[in-house]
C-alpha cells in the first residue's frame, strides 16, 4: 500500500497539462478506401488522449511515504474497420500508451487500456517497452475482431469488447475488463480475447454465447482461467429481459437482468449468483495457488432508474447495489480483497449507492456530477466534470474527484506495524484532472 514519489512525474503532469490547453481544430478521417462493388473496403481513423491530474493523498503517516503525487498519461489509437466481402466484415484497434502513475490504487478512476488487469487479455498482444516503477510504455491491441455473417447466425472471432450489463453505474454483470464507476474516460471498452455466436430467434429476441480464453499470471492459457457465458434475450412488456449464466475464472454464475422505460423513468436492474469452481485456478479452496481460501455462495444485485429532460438536456439517475460476500467492517476489508476472483470488481463493501446527473451548461459545454458511497461505513467519493467541446473532433475534461471517510493508518499488532483501513473510500486522494481527447 506505499507508494514512491517521483519530482519528475509532477513535471510530467504540468506538460501534459499544458498540452492539454493545445488540442487540435477539427479533423477529418486519416483515410478511406473501397472496392468498385463496395463488398471490401477500409476506414483509418485516429485519436489521442491526453491526462493530468494532481493527487492529494489522506494524511496516514507511515501508510503513504508522500501526500502529493500526480498522474500523467498519452495513448494514441489508430483504428481501421471495414469489409472484407459481403458478409465479412472487421476491426482493428492499436494503441500506444505512455503513462506515469502512483503505485497506489486509485480504484480504477484513470486507468488506462494498458492498466487492466484481467485474465482475458493474452499478454502476447502487448509488448511493453517501458516498464519501471510507477512508468508504463506499450504498444499493443486493443480490439482485432472478424465478423462473419452466417444468418441466421453472427460469429465474431477476436479480440473486441464483451458486455452483459445493463446498469450504468455499479454494473455487477460486467465480468470481462468491466470500467471503475468513477472511471473518468468510458470511450474504448477494452477487449477480451473471444469466440461469439449469436442467433436471432426472433425480431425482438437472441441467444449468444461467449467463450473467452483466459491466461494465468505466466500468460499460459487454460480451462481454469477461462470463461463460457450464455445469454438469451427477449422484449415483452416494453421491457427487455435477459437470462444468463456459465463459467469465469474460478467460479460458475447464473444471472439476469432487465431495462425497459416506466412513462418517462428508465428501469435497470440485474445480478447474478455465483458459486465456487473446484476445477479453478487452484481448486476451489485455493483460486490461485497463493493460499486465499474461495467464498461459497454469493449474489451480487444492482437496480437503478433514470430520467432524461428537455430542459438543457438534463438527466439524473440513482443505483443501488448489493454485495453478499462483502465485508461488514472496516477492520474486515484487507481481508475481503484477498479474496476477490480474478475477474471481480474491487468493491469489499457490502451496501453501496450511486447517484449520477448532468446538463448542458451551454450548447458546448456539459456539467456532470457523479458520486458513491458504502452504505457501510458512510465512505464514499464525488466527482464533478466540465466537458467542452471544442470541435466535432476534440473535446477537453476539467474535473475534480473528493473522497470522504476515516482515513487509513499503520496499527501495532504484537510488535509489528501492519495497515489498518478506517473506510473503504477514505484511502483514496482527493483528485484533480484535466484531459483532452482528439481524433484525425
Amino acid at each position: 500500500m506505499t507508494r514512491r514519489s517521483r519530482p519528475s512525474g509532477r513535471l510530467l503532469a504540468a506538460l501534459v497539462a499544458l498540452a492539454c490547453c493545445a488540442a487540435p481544430r477539427a479533423a477529418t478521417a486519416i483515410g478511406s478506401a473501397a472496392s468498385e462493388d463496395g463488398s471490401r473496403s477500409i476506414e483509418a481513423i485516429g485519436s489521442a488522449r491526453l491526462l493530468g491530474a494532481y493527487l492529494r493523498f489522506p494524511d496516514a503517516p507511515g501508510f503513504f511515504d508522500e501526500r502529493d503525487d500526480a498522474i500523467t498519461a498519452s495513448v494514441a489509437r489508430l483504428m481501421l474497420d471495414g469489409g472484407l466481402g459481403r458478409r465479412v466484415d472487421y476491426e482493428i484497434n492499436l494503441y500506444a500508451e505512455l503513462s506515469r502513475s502512483p503505485l497506489a490504487s486509485l480504484g480504477g478512476s484513470f486507468d488506462t487500456v494498458g492498466a487492466f488487469a484481467t485474465p482475458y487479455r493474452s499478454r502476447y498482444l502487448a509488448w511493453d517497452f517501458w516498464d519501471s516503477g510507477s512508468m508504463l510504455g506499450q504498444l499493443g491491441v486493443d480490439r482485432l475482431r472478424v465478423d462473419f455473417d452466417a444468418r441466421p447466425f453472427e460469429i465474431s472471432v477476436g479480440r473486441m469488447p464483451v458486455n452483459h450489463s445493463v446498469t450504468g453505474i455499479f454494473a455487477p454483470n460486467d465480468f470481462f475488463a468491466p470500467f471503475s464507476a468513477t472511471a473518468v474516460n468510458k470511450i474504448y471498452k477494452p477487449g477480451v480475447d473471444t469466440l461469439r455466436v449469436s442467433l436471432a430467434t426472433g425480431a425482438l429476441s437472441s441467444v449468444e454465447i461467449d467463450g473467452v480464453l483466459g491466461s494465468d499470471g505466466d500468460g499460459v492459457p487454460g480451462w481454469s482461467t477461462s470463461a463460457l457465458i450464455a445469454r438469451a434475450s427477449t422484449v415483452l412488456f416494453g421491457f427487455e429481459w435477459a437470462l444468463l449464466g456459465g463459467k469465469l475464472a474460478g467460479r460458475w454464475v447464473a444471472g439476469a437482468s432487465l431495462q425497459g422505460e416506466a412513462g418517462p423513468i428508465s428501469v435497470r436492474g440485474e445480478g447474478h449468483a455465483g458459486f465456487p469452481d473446484g476445477d479453478g485456478v487452484g481448486g476451489a479452496d485455493d483460486l490461485d495457488g497463493d493460499g486465499r481460501e474461495a467464498d461459497g455462495f454469493h449474489a451480487r444485485l444492482a437496480i437503478g432508474a433514470d430520467a432524461c429532460f428537455p430542459w438543457r438536456n438534463a438527466t439524473v439517475g440513482a443505483e443501488y447495489m448489493f454485495v453478499s460476500d462483502g465485508a461488514t467492517s472496516p477492520g474486515d476489508y484487507l481481508d475481503r480483497a484477498a479474496r476477490l476472483y480474478l475477474d471481480d470488481q474491487p468493491y469489499v463493501g457490502r451496501h453501496y449507492a450511486g447517484l449520477s446527473a448532468g446538463l448542458d451548461l451551454v450548447g458546448i459545454l456539459r456539467l456532470q456530477l457523479a458520486g458513491i458511497m458504502n452504505l457501510s461505513d458512510l465512505s464514499g467519493i464525488g466527482a464533478a466534470t466540465l466537458v467542452y467541446s471544442i470541435s466535432d473532433e476534440s473535446e477537453a475534461v476539467l474535473g475534480a474527484m473528493i473522497p470522504w471517510g476515516d482515513a487509513p493508518s499503520m496499527v501495532s499488532t504484537g510488535g509489528a506495524l501492519y495497515p489498518s483501513l478506517g473506510s473503504e473510500l477514505g484511502t483514496m486522494p482527493t483528485m484533480v484532472f484535466l484531459e483532452t481527447r482528439f481524433y484525425f
